[in-house]
């Protein structure tokens, strides 16, 4: 799912990392099987995972120091399972060698149940996807620290997480600390609303947030970033349940720039909000209503997402073609949330386009593979930045996959390979 330091700008590395995974799983996979407490020697589990945790914090913070001495406090405690998985991470002569030893201690506690206030995190890009354990709340990655601190999700409650519907008729985003859901609502003519709940669905008091809706902004070629023309203060509703601009008489469609500071000397994060109409809370559904005799149930969201892969190639890239038009169309109108599912779904018709292309000639064959690669990597990105509504993230993301589909086009219109 559906997250701080922003992908745009990593090392490429790193970005290679996306053409195979990407940040924004919906799901967590399943944990070993429980492992029974009363094994355990040594301190108390509680004090165990509370100074496991202080390694994690070290980690997040990438303080080599901080987390060596942590991990070497641990093995003084640690029981008979516990203490050669933290010797091995305390004795490692560098952060990276640490991460890479930290994991198997982190997957151990991980398949434990938790003690109150500590949580099972996981990221889908780490050594093929890892877990770790965290206090509850926003994602901390140790194994990643700043480069990418939000990366992952926290097992919250069940299905909460992957809950992005609106509860006041708005757009919802997930903050990149991959816990707030942030919902952007216009309910009349010139009142701009913003709501938050937790991991859990749960209303949040915004109080203390910091933040603004901007208009207008222009771009300075000189400096690179977008300068603020016209902006509106975002201020507390006086029961902390929403945040409230007042922009003047703006009708729809109006768009919204919004930049929250959730933590005081945290950087800010922005939000693009589109409304096509004014928001407006859905009645509820009568639940004495039943479907239709024989209707299908809702499918799972794999089967959504699996597209159905054409015999003809040319079928195949009219399809590519087809769903890069309606992540386009998304796009323009603020379904950011809803561009992974066309997004990944192009995702699989081009890896199946790749299988297909030892029939192309040499140079061919290499510009469509190059192709591939740039598409599948922008569609995790779309998949990541859809979630948390930048425009310009999302945006950009899409030009990469833009590209690489007009070159797919360009290779195919010239064969006549079926």
């Amino acid at each position: 799912m559906h997250q701080t330091t922003r992908l745009i700008g990593l090392s490429s590395p790193v970005l290679a990392a996306l053409t195979l995974v990407g940040c924004s799983v919906r799901t967590i996979p399943e944990t070993p099987a429980t492992t029974s407490l009363e094994s355990m020697r040594g301190a108390d589990f509680g004090t165990q995972v509370a100074q496991y945790v202080v390694a994690q914090e070290a980690l997040a913070a990438d303080d080599f120091s901080g987390a060596q001495t942590a991990l070497t406090s641990l093995t003084a405690i640690a029981d008979s399972t516990v203490f050669p998985l933290a010797e091995a991470a305390a004795s490692a002569s560098d952060i990276a060698t640490m991460r890479v030893e930290f994991k198997p201690l982190s997957e151990f506690l991980a398949a434990m149940d938790l003690p109150t206030g500590f949580a099972r995190a996981y990221c889908p890009m780490y050594d093929g996807g890892s877990n770790w354990v965290q206090t509850d709340g926003p994602v901390r990655n140790p194994y990643y620290g700043n480069i990418m601190l939000t990366c992952g999700v926290v097992d919250g409650a069940p299905g909460a997480h992957m809950d992005h519907g609106p509860r006041h008729g708005g757009r919802v985003f997930m903050a990149p600390d991959s816990f707030h859901h942030i919902e952007g609502a216009y309910p009349e003519a010139g009142v701009f609303r913003l709501y938050a709940t937790d991991n859990y669905r749960e209303p949040v008091d915004i109080t203390l947030w910091m933040g603004r809706v901007v208009l207008e902004e222009e771009y300075d070629p000189d400096t690179d970033e977008f300068i603020e023309v016209t902006s509106f203060p975002l201020l507390p509703s006086p029961d902390g349940a929403y945040l409230e601009a007042e922009v003047g008489e703006l009708s729809v469609p109006a768009e919204f720039i919004t930049k929250l500071q959730l933590v005081e000397d945290y950087p800010e994060d922005r939000f693009d909000f589109i409304f096509s109409e004014y928001s407006t809370t859905a009645p509820v559904a009568d639940a004495a209503v039943s479907p239709p005799p024989g209707a299908p149930g809702s499918l799972p969201l794999a089967e959504r997402i699996r597209p159905r892969i054409p015999e003809a190639t040319s079928d195949l890239v009219a399809d590519i073609f087809a769903r890069n038009e309606e992540i386009r169309t998304l796009v323009a109108e603020g379904g950011f949330t809803e561009i992974f599912i066309p997004a990944l779904q192009s995702k699989e018709l081009a890896l199946e386009l790749h299988n297909r292309a030892d029939t192309l000639s040499v140079r061919d064959r290499n510009d469509v593979r190059i192709a591939v690669r740039s598409l599948v990597r922008a569609a995790w990105l779309l998949d990541w930045y859809g979630d948390l509504g930048n425009k310009q993230q999302v945006s950009d993301a899409y030009d990469i996959l833009n590209e690489a589909v007009i070159e797919i086009d360009r290779v195919y219109s010239d064969t006549n390979v079926r």
